[in-house]
């Protein structure tokens, strides 16, 4: 078996090596002259852009680039060798790039400049960022589902109380049109008290449509559109669909929202979700508790942001969760599926916020999360 020739000359040897790199490299790398003229180019190119090696070389760059800046890049290359002014080298950026058969994919650029017996030439390193975005859309996709799921679930568990709710106004409605066609009815109908009857039953039916509407705002799936919104009102419709009239009359809840408190620009559906989660454990948490109480709180910050608080005189953080509460399927209470607080988390990050835990100074828990305020006035 012969032995592969050895390079005569060290530009020989740095050819090999400058071969090897590019043939090995999982990016493609690609080099070209003052004129946009592609002077080498990694094998890569095949299988990122479609073309073969050979086929590239001698051609120009901007082949592989979509409009505008198929048409402007030489123009680009010629400012830059006449005011050596960077744009783009030296500077790592995400673009689009088009392959031969003329679909678009995105890829991370840098660029570098070199000189070669006093002529610049470029080189270009293209990271292929299809599937790194693929799993940001499905990891989006996925965690959207999640808060959808944790919502409907959420719902699941007080379906029995809302039902109860919802039939108090309906037998109150009954009862007024029962009443009101009684007095119809009579041979000297109170056509005043009918009258007074069927006004009754038509703030009952408009508190039932009320409550429906709560909870199709609360279960609908969203995409997480952003606005700007103020948190007294998110906060009590929170407190209103998360726990029963059972709950309110049992448990002593207390407010604590200033007037001035600052705006916040969040999707309110997600923010009402990490509310109920917070509420849903907090009922959870006060069991027998002889003093049962939750309070809600809010404030400003270190300067940009609002935070909100949950705390509870129930039975505090166990000792063992405190370092994974937030994680999925960690959970203190032994029916749970452990994807409340993580849902939260998940939710508070993708904010801009940040959530933690605290004992109270006397007993129980204070979850709290800060979101930025809204700059806008």
């Amino acid at each position: 078996m012969n032995a592969p020739k050895q390079p005569d000359t060290e530009l020989a040897r740095r050819d090999l090596l400058l071969n090897a790199l590019l043939s090995m490299s999982p990016d493609m790398i690609v080099t070209i002259d003052r004129h946009g003229i592609i002077q080498s180019i990694g094998a890569v190119a095949s299988t990122m852009f479609g073309y073969s090696g050979d086929e590239l070389i001698g051609a120009n760059v901007n082949v592989m680039m979509p409009s505008p800046h198929h048409d402007r890049h030489d123009a680009y290359i010629a400012r830059y060798v006449k005011t050596h002014e960077p744009h783009i080298i030296g500077v790592g950026r995400r673009v689009e790039a088009r392959r031969k058969d003329g679909s678009l994919f995105p890829v991370f650029l840098r660029v570098a400049e070199v000189w070669d017996g006093g002529e610049p030439l470029f080189v270009g390193l293209l990271h292929d960022l299809t599937e790194e975005e693929r799993a940001k859309v499905r990891e989006e996709e996925m965690r959207t589902a999640m808060q959808h799921m944790a919502r409907v679930a959420s719902m699941g568990e007080l379906a029995t109380g809302l039902a109860h709710e919802i039939n108090q106004p309906l037998a109150a409605i009954n009862q007024y049109l029962s009443a009101a066609s009684h007095q119809l009815s009579e041979k000297d109908p109170d056509i005043a008290s009918a009258q007074e009857f069927i006004e009754k039953a038509n703030r009952q039916t408009e508190r039932t449509g009320d409550i429906i509407r709560s909870l199709r705002r609360f279960v609908r799936f969203t995409g997480g559109e952003k606005t700007r919104c103020e948190l007294e009102p998110l906060i009590r419709e929170a407190v209103d669909l998360s726990l029963l009239e059972s709950e309110k009359k049992r448990i002593a809840i207390e407010l604590d929202i200033p007037e001035d408190l600052p705006a916040v620009r969040v999707e309110p559906v997600q923010i009402q979700q990490v509310l109920h989660n917070l509420l849903r454990n907090a009922v959870e948490a006060l069991g027998n508790a002889e003093v049962p109480l939750i309070r809600i709180s809010a404030k400003p910050h270190r300067d940009t942001h609002v935070q909100i608080c949950v705390e509870d005189t129930g039975t505090g953080i166990d000792p063992k969760l405190r370092d994974d509460l937030f994680d999925r399927f960690v959970s203190g209470n032994s029916d749970g599926l452990g994807i409340g607080l993580a849902i939260c988390r998940s939710i508070v990050t993708a904010h801009g916020g940040t959530i933690w835990a605290e004992d109270r100074q006397a007993n129980g828990a204070r979850l709290c999360f800060a979101i930025p305020a809204s700059t806008e006035d």
